[in-house]
């Protein structure tokens, strides 16, 4: 049995996944009898958009970071990364004219946490999402492509970060350089000539990446039948609200511009939920498929409200869903242990 975690994209609203695979994770322990165990050490791919990729990435890190410091990591960064000044607001028109936030502080806290690690230096396979603007393809992020390609397809695992969390509006493109690009550096080729990846975030066509992910599966092991895999996603929140017809007949470009956002991301996860539920359906093993996806309940669903207050309600809302559906983690947990 080859095991897949995904993780929906989000913002803040990361804090749910993180708090419910923390308890996974705890649950995996006790189950095993093994206190060193990691979550990752239970999935042979392990994938990612936007907030869930960083989770992912997080918990692929070599330094084995536990679902309970991931959480931590969460609730310390959230404040920070959506966070302006005033001058900000000013100078960036309120998010009209630039990036709504700085990425300084999601890139400072990638690279402090993960060092320069590579995604080739990762233990397991993995599949992170993002967007090239200039070639105008999707690009994913793998640890098997580094396996063919080299350094050619290797990056640094903070880049990583920044890439498949650089959201439209929210923060700037993330310019990425492949770490082939250090031997040209090292030859003495111009900055300014170097090629690298103009990336923005994932989410604009996988914020679910389970169908990414089945199909990463595939091409890595095709000799396994589809029977054969067991797939755990996570979204971050049903996103439940509501635009009522006699406030949309009079939205015009300016009305668009929140909502297209949040309403592009919960119904492409959505599809991507139906699609993969159909596919295990057909081949015969509607039980291989484990979808998270608690209630917001009191949690704001925009996916910069990162205060104190918000967070708390995030962590409550998996909290909720935690004690309503623990036969439901155990019998993830026991499926992954015995697989």
């Amino acid at each position: 049995m080859k095991t897949i975690l995904t993780i929906d994209g989000g913002g803040i609203r990361g804090v749910i996944p993180a708090a419910i695979l923390a308890n996974l994770e705890e649950r995996l322990r006790v189950l095993s009898g093994n206190r060193d165990l990691r979550l990752a050490d239970c999935f042979d791919l392990l994938a990612g958009t936007s907030t869930g990729g960083i989770l992912a990435i997080l918990y692929l890190s070599p330094k084995r970071y536990t679902g309970a410091q991931i959480l931590e990591f969460y609730r310390e960064l959230g404040p920070k990364l959506f966070h302006r000044s005033f001058a900000y607001k000013l100078t960036s028109g309120f998010g009209l004219f630039s990036s709504r936030y700085k990425e300084d502080a999601l890139f400072d806290f990638a690279q402090k946490i993960l060092g320069e690690t590579t995604i080739s230096e990762v233990a397991k396979d993995c599949l992170i999402t993002s967007y090239e603007m200039t070639s105008r393809k999707a690009m994913l992020f793998t640890k098997s492509d580094t396996g063919k390609y080299g350094s050619l397809a290797d990056y640094r695992l903070c880049d990583i970060v920044r890439a498949t969390s650089a959201a439209p509006t929210y923060f700037s493109p993330a310019k990425v350089y492949p770490m082939s690009s250090a031997n040209l550096k090292t030859e003495g080729v111009s900055a300014d000539n170097i090629p690298f990846r103009n990336l923005v975030d994932g989410g604009i066509y996988a914020n679910n990446p389970s169908m990414c992910a089945l199909v990463e599966a595939i091409k890595l092991w095709p000799d396994e039948s589809l029977k054969n895999f067991m797939m755990v996603s996570a979204g971050t929140g049903k996103a439940d609200r509501s635009y009522p017809y006699d406030r949309v007949r009079r939205f015009g470009y300016i009305g668009w511009l929140s909502p297209i956002l949040d309403i592009m991301l919960s119904s492409v996860a959505e599809t991507v939920d139906y699609q993969v539920k159909q596919v295990c359906k057909t081949v015969g093993c509607p039980k291989n498929y484990f979808r998270i996806e608690p209630s917001l309940l009191n949690a704001d669903v925009d996916m910069d409200r990162a205060s104190e207050k918000n967070i708390q309600e995030l962590v409550n809302a998996a909290q909720h869903y935690i004690d309503h559906n623990g036969d439901l983690l155990d019998t993830i947990a026991g499926n992954l242990l015995h697989k």
